[in-house]
């Protein structure tokens, strides 16, 4: 069997899609040999570009968005047959045998690969990002419920035992100490720049708070006399173009200034500036999680995009590690309590296991009991 290791994402979130990046540029680092697939490279063309198209109408419609969340979706009528049957040929040609799978979708296909291989053992492990499996794991339930008891299921944030079990590391560096930070609050809407976000930037601003704003679209970007900034990931950049797999392009963006976005090899760019801030405002998905977590930023929790966030935003609340947006206008916007929530990250961080470094772990303990 080969060694490789095979991480499994998806672009439909880029929950799903970028923490797989921040884990492979790790193990590359430690000399593991490994690769990121994106799921929607599998997908029928047509149903690829309709997920694009539903990106720009649930940024537009919040509340559409949380309807179509609820909705069951059966990925094996989406999936382009020729494409997995060359990619399957490629795993049993090469042997693979260590996958890491951060979206539900994948189950189908490693399902098929194990069929292939007269079901030998592999090495899986079923990463979930949010606090409990979301809609693309959910949807498994109708036709294979027991999709995971021959892998192993690893809760970044487990909601059952109220702890943060591993953290993903974000860059090299040590969290920024919280009286060093900028006096600004990041907000945004996700990867889909999904959410009520935007409602709450005129409210903010009134009471005289400088934010660093994720826009969605150029026409989103507005004047710096209020003290804000824009930032914005490239419009036209997909999770899923191109054969190699990039950190979201990136930059500064002001009025009628032509941006240069750019990505980096170690992380998304997007987090210099969360690092920075005194908090993040946002919905409670899992990737911003695992940003707050590794920048010790804590968060102000937005309306969640489905069950499986509101599940984060009380996991946060409960740990001390977030206030929800309403608490937090109900207290007319106090500054004072952050504080308080970085030291928790900060010592949830230091009590979390680096993922990274116990999956290595694993992978020498699997060699080692191979050769016995």
């Amino acid at each position: 069997m080969s060694n490789k290791v095979t991480i499994l994402g998806s672009g439909f979130g880029l929950g799903f899609y970028v923490p797989g990046l921040l884990i492979n540029y790790r193990l590359k680092d430690k000399g593991i040999d490994s690769e990121v697939l994106i799921f929607e490279k599998y997908v029928i063309e047509d149903k690829r570009d309709k997920i694009a198209l539903n990106k720009k109408t649930y940024h537009q419609n919040f509340s559409l968005a949380l309807v179509a969340e609820r909705m069951p979706w059966d990925i094996r009528k989406s999936i382009d047959n020729d494409m997995v049957e060359q990619l399957l040929n490629t795993w049993e040609k090469e042997n693979r045998s260590n996958f890491i799978v951060m979206s539900g979708h994948w189950i189908y296909i490693l399902d098929e690969y194990r069929k292939r291989i007269n079901n030998q053992s592999i090495n899986v492990d079923i990463l979930y990002i949010d606090a409990e499996p979301s809609p693309s794991w959910k949807g498994l339930n109708k036709y294979n419920p027991k999709y995971s008891e021959d892998y192993d299921e690893r809760f970044i944030f487990n909601e059952e035992k109220e702890e943060i079990s591993y953290y993903v590391p974000v860059g090299s560096e040590e969290p920024i100490l919280f009286k060093e930070r900028e006096n600004r609050f990041m907000i945004h809407g996700g990867g889909w720049g999904m959410g009520t976000y935007q409602e709450k930037i005129h409210e903010l601003e009134e009471n005289g708070l400088k934010l660093d704003i994720i826009a969605y679209k150029e026409d989103e970007v507005g004047d710096e006399e209020n003290g804000h900034r824009y930032f914005m990931m490239d419009p036209v950049w997909q999770a899923w173009s191109g054969n190699e797999f990039i950190f979201p392009p990136f930059a500064q963006v002001k009025r009628d200034v032509t941006p240069n976005f750019k990505t980096k090899e170690e992380y998304h760019s997007s987090f210099d500036v969360l690092r920075n801030a005194k908090a993040v405002i946002s919905k409670p998905g899992g990737g911003t999680l695992i940003d707050s977590l590794a920048a010790a930023t804590p968060m102000i929790l937005l309306e969640p995009f489905g069950h499986h966030e509101k599940i984060n935003a009380d996991l946060w609340v409960k740990l001390g590690l977030g206030i929800r947006y309403e608490t937090w206008e109900e207290s007319g916007f106090k500054l004072d309590i952050f504080e308080g929530m970085h030291e928790n990250l900060v010592k949830q961080r230091n009590n979390a296991i680096n993922y990274v470094d116990e999956y290595i772990n694993k992978l020498v303990r699997n060699s080692e009991s191979k050769v016995m």
